[in-house]
C-alpha cells in the first residue's frame, strides 16, 4: 500500500437534526452555514439532502419530530472538529453524528452531487383517525354484528 499523498483527503458523512419548529428560511441558511464550514476549512463538499421532518425513534429534548439532514464532504482530520464544533453551538441542533467512510479518498475521484436543502413538502395525516374511520366517516369499530360483547366469534360460542 503506498503512502498517502498531501492531496489524499477523507470521506465523512454528517447527519443531524434539528428542532422541528425550525422555519424552512431558517434551516435553509443554517445548512449553507455548514456547506460554507466545510469549503472554508479546505474540504469538498459532496452533497447536503435535507430530508424533511421525521419522527424520532424515541424522544429527545422533550421532541417527538425533527428535520433530519445529511451531509457528505471530503477534508483533512480537523474539518470534522471544526464542523461538529459548530453544531454544538448552534441551539436548534438536538442530536448529530459524523462517520468517516473513507480513510484514503482521492478527490478527484468525487463529484458534488446536487443538493437537496429545502425539506420535501408532505402532508400530515392524523394516523389513528385514519385507522378507525372508513371512506365515509363511520366508525368501523362501533357496530360489530360479528362478534358479542366479550369479543368472541358468534359462531364459535355454543
Amino acid at each position: 500500500m503506498s503512502a498517502p499523498s498531501m492531496n489524499h483527503l477523507r470521506e465523512y458523512e454528517t447527519i443531524y437534526i434539528l428542532r422541528p419548529e425550525v422555519t424552512d428560511e431558517t434551516a435553509v441558511a443554517f445548512i449553507q452555514k455548514m456547506r460554507g464550514v466545510v469549503e472554508k476549512e479546505g474540504g469538498k463538499h459532496l452533497k447536503i439532502t435535507n430530508m424533511g421532518r421525521r419522527k424520532l425513534a424515541w424522544e429527545r429534548q422533550k421532541q417527538q419530530k425533527g428535520m433530519f439532514v445529511h451531509h457528505r464532504y471530503l477534508g483533512k482530520p480537523g474539518l470534522v472538529a471544526e464542523y461538529e464544533r459548530n453544531l454544538a453551538i448552534e441551539e436548534t441542533v438536538m442530536l448529530r453524528q459524523s462517520v468517516v467512510l473513507n480513510k484514503l479518498a482521492e478527490p478527484a475521484a468525487y463529484a458534488a452531487e446536487e443538493d437537496i436543502v429545502n425539506p420535501p413538502i408532505v402532508k400530515e395525516k392524523d394516523e389513528r383517525k385514519d385507522r378507525r374511520f372508513d371512506d365515509d366517516g363511520d366508525d368501523r369499530y362501533f357496530d360489530r354484528d360479528d362478534r358479542d360483547d366479550r369479543g368472541y366469534d358468534r359462531d364459535d360460542v355454543e
